[in-house]
């Protein structure tokens, strides 16, 4: 008779499927938030912990599944049109994620049936997912920097279901970033971020040349998406730029982890491209 520790089925599988979100969010370049991915994980292991400890097969079937699987993408990422694709992605990510636990498993003699996974520890399911992460982000690594040429690249910046597409210039020189957050920051011109921009937000922008008093129209305005980024540039002492955080941004189809920052005077003084990305 087979012994099953609660615990343990839940933890391993809210642990597993945290990860696999995350991975999810990184590939579609949209990013995940804590809350939400830990939210759905443990819907995640409560499902799976339901399914073994019932031991009715309907909650094992391939459309409860499907719906699980559905229920958690949604928790994390929200409706949207993408929710479909980001489906998509979270199950392919996941069955690639199996069969490498099972390609481990039959490395070491254990078979390769879907209950091997089951039986595998806590510690060899993270050793697993390690080198599963590692290998994934190096293929991923190599096929961005293949992508990108000629010193420049592909930006896609989305924020509230706008999206936006420039050329950007890879600046080795910019270690531009954020103290409030921490991030990376991105340097875009105010009119190529402009469809990304409620109409109050870009006419204040515009009008208000002192980065600083426009924050305050902002925020009066009740906005309270943008926050101070303090730069320093060529022959510029120091100065302020506006910059908010975007709900995801890819470069040559990787995604990037940064804020980005809205420059009203422009950044490629004619050069073709209209946002400065650090690399």
């Amino acid at each position: 008779m087979e012994v099953i520790y609660a615990d343990e089925v839940f933890l391993e599988n809210l642990i597993v499927d945290y990860l696999l979100l995350a991975v999810t969010g990184r590939i579609a370049g949209t990013g995940t938030k804590r809350l939400r991915a830990l939210a759905a994980a443990a819907l995640g292991g409560a499902y799976a912990l339901l399914a073994r400890l019932s031991g009715w097969a309907l909650w094992d079937a391939w459309p409860v599944r499907i719906l699980v699987g559905l229920l958690m993408v949604l928790t994390v990422f929200g409706a949207s049109e993408r929710l479909f694709r980001l489906a998509l992605l979270f199950f392919g990510v996941s069955a690639a994620f199996a069969g490498a636990v099972m390609a481990g498993a039959l490395i070491r003699g254990e078979g390769v049936s879907g209950a091997a996974i089951g039986r595998v520890s806590l510690p060899a399911l993270i050793l697993a997912f390690a080198v599963f992460y590692a290998l994934f982000s190096a293929v991923f690594s190599a096929v961005a920097r293949a992508r990108v040429r000629g010193g420049t690249a592909q930006l896609t910046i989305r924020r509230g279901g706008r999206r936006v597409r420039v050329t950007a210039l890879l600046d080795t020189g910019n270690c531009l970033r954020s103290a409030l957050t921490g991030l990376p920051v991105a340097v875009c011109s105010l009119e190529a971020a402009a469809p990304l921009l409620d109409g109050e937000a870009l006419r204040i922008l515009r009008t208000t040349p002192d980065t600083a008093e426009a924050l305050v129209k902002l925020s009066e305005a009740g906005d309270y998406s943008f926050f101070p980024v303090p730069y320093r540039a060529v022959g510029v002492k120091g100065g302020l730029l506006p910059a908010f955080r975007p709900d995801s941004v890819t470069l040559g189809g990787r995604p990037l982890n940064v804020a980005v920052a809205v420059a009203r005077s422009g950044v490629s003084d004619g050069q073709g491209y209209a946002a400065i990305v650090g690399v």
